[in-house]
């Protein structure tokens, strides 16, 4: 009789939290753990087929290539293969970044295992799940009237990701060029320009380039 369980690979660099998982999907009635990881090349190096593989479940937080990078290496080699991010992160830049990454589902590490399982089966039936609160977050950024208003003052100072892109910007790169320099998409690229452009309140690059018109 044919093998009709998902076939699932983890990645996962906290010890504890790897094993946990691997003891739940080892011996699972809907999923058959193909292989477990800490980090993409020791995903690559291990002995596993790419067609014998139907969804990733990996974590953001990770030693070398993040998750989100992962994902977007992922889905781009391995098309077929569904990528649901598994993280403690639950702030709109690592939920868009993971979505425009090509993740089919983002479940925080509070979701219990036998919840996580059935939601993972959804992923594989064609659907795209998230936590509560992650969708809830979602729904607010597109319905912005659900939202408490932020007070940007708060907020001024830029991430290091962000600087790194106001960097590139001063270069002269263009958001292709910023794209291949910082390994992320060039839809990353826009959502972190947004950010960078709500934070400082400007509304074009050359508002940017006036705002900092000096090397950060």
């Amino acid at each position: 009789m044919p093998n009709t369980k998902f076939r699932l690979a983890i990645i996962e660099d906290r010890t504890p939290v790897l094993e946990s998982l691997k003891s739940y999907f080892e011996d699972n009635t809907q999923f058959d753990l193909v292989v477990a990881a800490r980090e993409l090349d020791e995903l690559l190096e291990a002995n596993w087929s790419p067609e014998c593989l139907d969804l990733l479940l990996c974590d953001i937080g990770l030693p070398n290539k993040n998750g989100i990078e992962i994902t977007w290496y992922i889905k781009r080699k391995f098309p077929h293969i569904q990528v649901v991010m598994f993280t403690v992160f639950d702030d709109k830049e690592h939920i868009f970044q993971a979505l425009c990454a090509g993740a089919a589902g983002y479940l925080l590490k509070s979701t219990p295992l036998p919840e996580m399982e059935q939601l993972l089966v959804e992923v594989m039936k064609g659907g795209s799940v998230m936590s509560p609160q992650v969708a809830r977050m979602v729904i607010s950024h597109f319905n912005p009237a659900l939202e408490h208003k932020v007070d940007y003052r708060h907020r001024e100072q830029l991430t290091p990701r962000e600087i790194e892109i106001v960097s590139l910007l001063q270069q002269g790169y263009t958001y292709k060029k910023v794209a291949e320099t910082a390994f992320i998409s060039v839809d990353t690229v826009k959502f972190h320009i947004r950010n960078i452009y709500g934070k400082l309140q400007v509304n074009s690059r050359s508002e940017l380039m006036l705002k900092y018109n000096k090397p950060i």
